[in-house]
């Protein structure tokens, strides 16, 4: 009995050899999307701020459009600079600073008055699983850096409770969501609010 590929073994398949691709490839790649696969984060669950932050109407979160050491161009409508890499404990504090320091130039930005990092769940929620590099809403999540660093994966709050030391991360180029030693790992930070 032969045995044939059904259209979602087929796009799951393709997606895979995209990711191997990209992880071989030096340069910053261009999101590339499976038309076939339906969109988990569509344009329409999405509202522009128009301040450098995204509302998500599915889950009612606000999120800094950038990465931490990144900054917003609303001119040009993309995220400017390279991403900062941080141990986890350090993008807490740097989240406590952002909050209670007002000279620092994220103290309420967009109008929120707490960011926070997200947990596992919150930032797996960003992925849109039909496309890579980035593995998000280009539109709403236009990061422009190179998905090769180590910045490119970013931490949650979420500890691996089985692996002690360990947080989970999600890996903005390819969606994928691992675990990273704390103190091993300098990684990006997108950070969120609540509504």
């Amino acid at each position: 009995m032969k045995k044939t590929m059904t259209k979602k073994a087929l796009s799951h398949t393709l997606i895979t050899a995209l990711f191997a691709l990209t992880a071989s490839s030096a340069i910053a790649a261009t999101q590339e999307c499976d038309i076939n696969l339906t969109k988990s984060a569509p344009d329409v669950r999405f509202k522009d701020n128009q301040d450098g932050t995204v509302t998500d109407l599915r889950t009612d979160l606000v999120w800094n459009r950038c990465t931490l050491g990144q900054t917003w161009n609303k001119t040009n409508n993309i995220c400017d600079g390279k991403p900062t890499g941080m141990y986890w404990q350090a993008a807490l504090q740097r989240t406590e600073i952002i909050n209670n320091d007002k000279s620092d130039p994220l103290h309420q930005f967009g109008g929120r008055q707490e960011w926070r990092l997200p947990n596992i769940k919150e930032l797996q929620s960003l992925r849109e699983s039909s496309c890579i590099s980035p593995a998000l809403n280009k539109r709403f999540f236009p990061l422009n850096f190179n998905f090769e660093s180590i910045e490119s994966t970013a931490w949650s709050s979420t500890p691996a409770r089985a692996s002690i030391g360990n947080v989970f991360a999600l890996g903005l180029a390819d969606g994928l969501t691992n675990k990273f030693g704390s103190t091993d790992y300098k990684l990006g930070v997108i950070l969120v609010s609540d509504k």
